[in-house]
This record gives structure tokens, C-alpha cells and sequence, in this order.
């Protein structure tokens, strides 16, 4: 479980929105094109990450509960869901490899 920071562009040649980790693999998935980047967004990479003690996951409340699923559906999440996610994992009821 890493807090990255994503960076935001859009490629100049067909002016799709382009997603990179770093700038140096700033092409376009569409076109091949150059990327100008404009800003970036601080998410969560969940990296194979399973619920291992679902009593826990159970005392949460049912949006957190949802927010955390849907976390590990995606594989991302929010900067803002990063403490709860720690503390999961930390009292073993996450484990992330």
C-alpha cells in the first residue's frame, strides 16, 4: 500500500486525458502522443491487498465499510481513506503483499 502522487495531462496531438505516475512515461495510450501536464491528485495504490479478519471490517460503519471494498475492487483510493487503511492493516485485518 503506497500514497502516490498521479499526475494529470492531456496529449496534444488527440487530446485524450492522460494518467501517469511519473513524467517520463508521459505518452498517450490513445495516439502515442506528447502529454502537457496541468496538475495531480494524491490517491492510494492498493497493491494485492485481501480482508483477513472480517469481525473487524464488520465494527466499521456501513459507508466505511464500502469505501473500503470498493478500495480494494479498484486497486486505488482517496488520500483521505489512507489513515483508516493503515490502521486496518496495522491491527491485521488487511494484509497487503
Amino acid at each position: 500500500m503506497k500514497l502516490l502522487v498521479i499526475l494529470l495531462g492531456k496529449c496534444r496531438t488527440c487530446g485524450e486525458e492522460v494518467e501517469a505516475v511519473s513524467k517520463g512515461d508521459a505518452k498517450c495510450p490513445k495516439c502515442g502522443g506528447p502529454v502537457e501536464f496541468y496538475g495531480g491528485k494524491e490517491v492510494v495504490k492498493l497493491l494485492d491487498c485481501e480482508i483477513r479478519d472480517w469481525e473487524r471490517i464488520a465494527v466499521l460503519s456501513p459507508t466505511a465499510q464500502q469505501m473500503v471494498l470498493q478500495a480494494l475492487e479498484s486497486g486505488t483510493a482517496p488520500k483521505e481513506l489512507y489513515p483508516l487503511l493503515l490502521k486496518l492493516k496495522d491491527a491485521g485485518a488487511l494484509i497487503c503483499t
